[in-house]
């Protein structure tokens, strides 16, 4: 990332960029350049920054790794949270239509029994009306 000052120039007579290096000998450290500096461009190159400390040398490369590592759980982590997303409104979607089955049950219950007791009631009517013809 880098973004334009308003008062030096490079070689190339453009006004030059600031830009922030994160490699283990400078981590973080600000630099002036051309703006064309990554395709050659003029070769204008100044620190806006001091020299880092030995010890910042080691403890921010390695909270950068960390932090790395972690944005990559987090990643990960969304990505299952998504998939879970998705899992539940199928779930919802199944629990919605079990419920409209055991709400319509009592219901086919019933017909079911008066089914089974008109079918009955004509089994002892058919009983009761043949019993007499069989006896005589």
């Amino acid at each position: 990332m880098s973004h334009t000052t308003s008062s030096i120039d490079c070689y190339c007579g453009r006004r030059v960029v600031i830009r922030t290096t994160w490699t283990d000998e400078n981590p973080g450290r600000r630099f002036l350049s051309c703006l064309h500096y990554d395709v050659g461009g003029c070769g204008y190159f100044d620190w806006e920054d001091p020299p880092m400390c030995r010890r910042s040398k080691v403890v921010i490369p390695g909270l950068l790794r960390k932090l790395n590592l972690v944005n990559g759980e987090v990643k990960k982590l969304e990505d299952e949270k998504k998939k879970l997303q998705q899992i539940n409104k199928k779930l919802e979607r199944s629990n919605k239509m079990l419920r409209r089955l055991v709400y319509a049950m009592p219901g086919f219950f019933f017909v079911l029994q008066l089914i089974w007791i008109s079918f009955v009631a004509g089994k002892d009517e058919k009983e009761a009306g043949a019993t007499p013809l069989m006896i005589a």
